[in-house]
């Protein structure tokens, strides 16, 4: 499989993450990336290439051009900070009130982040801007017809992105890009199989019904991102019922999780799309620090292969998975199943 990088993820290394007021390790780092790439090559069958740098228009076509100006702009600042200025900025405050405006650079911290896990740091635009342009390049290779399997190896992930916010450790939208750019060729299904939420495209096609939006997930009344992943959201307007919600239990294992993921196949078939748009995340596995499901490493290629029944062109992105132990051989057991 042609598995597209991100050359510039790995100066995005976060000193932590403010979990409850403190200061913890960030499970999102450098590693992530190394590791899988390591299981894959191990694997066998996968070429590894760089995409070209993508512009900011084309990221635009998702997201708010003010939010692309602000990241880009704070990455530049902390580079050139010296001496005791901080080399990582975190929100502090998040917009009230029914008309909140934001005027300095620490309102808009919160202004455009709705967490304090995503930190910007001097390198996080162009570890975002370097996954955006891994994501169109495989919409591009989908799209021409030269590839119709492409796998997008990033860091930091993409899914839980905003029109105009980051969070969830995301700054652009990878899986919506994707789908934004391969919309303009046919309908396309985003199945997002991440235990978290993918919150950012449900957000972003909401009113759409050339789009359809799934996500398996853990209940957000106890997982990340705890507002949204509900299974009356269906959708408004003209997308009505083309977003799909299915709600997984803390412990979850193979027996559950087998019929939510047929399931949300079924939801797909029925939209009857052209292309398909996979944010994966290793998250689901039973060692993961993070996730609360109990998935272990063999059923990822029974995942990959029943993915496969659906026979459509497909983009996945790399999302979660959070143990190093086992994200390569989860991503490459899936891997197995799809091809």
């Amino acid at each position: 499989m042609r598995v597209i990088l991100n050359p510039k993820h790995e100066a995005h290394a976060p000193p932590g993450e403010i979990e409850n007021g403190l200061l913890i390790p960030c499970y999102e780092c450098p590693a992530r990336l190394t590791v899988i790439r390591t299981a894959l090559e191990t694997a066998g069958g996968h070429t590894f290439e760089e995409p070209p740098v993508c512009s900011e228009d084309a990221i635009a076509t998702i997201h708010d051009p003010a939010y692309i100006t602000y990241l880009r702009e704070t990455a530049a600042e902390i580079r050139r900070a010296r001496g005791s200025t901080p080399k990582v900025q975190f929100p502090t405050v998040f917009p009230y009130g029914p008309n909140p405006r934001a005027g300095g650079n620490r309102a808009l911290r919160g202004r455009f982040c709705f967490d304090t896990y995503t930190p910007i740091l001097g390198a996080t635009f162009a570890a975002a801007l370097g996954g955006a342009s891994a994501s169109l390049h495989a919409a591009e290779l989908v799209a021409a017809g030269t590839a119709r399997q492409v796998y997008v190896l990033t860091r930091p992930p993409g899914h839980h992105a905003e029109r105009d916010r980051c969070g969830g450790y995301c700054y652009f939208n990878h899986a919506a890009l994707v789908a934004e750019r391969l919309s303009k060729l046919g309908r396309v299904a985003i199945l997002d199989i991440d235990v978290h939420h993918g919150n950012g495209a449900q957000h972003l096609f909401y009113e759409r019904g050339d789009v359809l939006t799934v996500s398996v997930h853990g209940d957000p009344a106890g997982l990340y991102p705890f507002f949204s992943g509900y299974a009356d959201e269906t959708g408004t307007g003209a997308g009505l019922g083309a977003n799909v919600n299915l709600l997984l239990q803390p412990g979850t294992g193979v027996k559950e999780y087998r019929p939510a993921l047929f399931a949300a196949l079924d939801a797909v078939r029925t939209f009857a799309p052209a292309f398909l748009v996979l944010p994966f995340g290793a998250d689901t596995h039973e060692a993961d620090p993070i996730g609360g499901f109990k998935l272990p490493t063999p059923f990822f290629r029974e995942m990959g292969a029943a993915v496969r029944e659906l026979g459509l062109p497909t983009v996945t992105t790399q999302e979660g998975g959070y143990n190093l132990d086992v994200i390569g051989p989860c991503i490459a057991e899936f891997l197995k199943g799809f091809e």
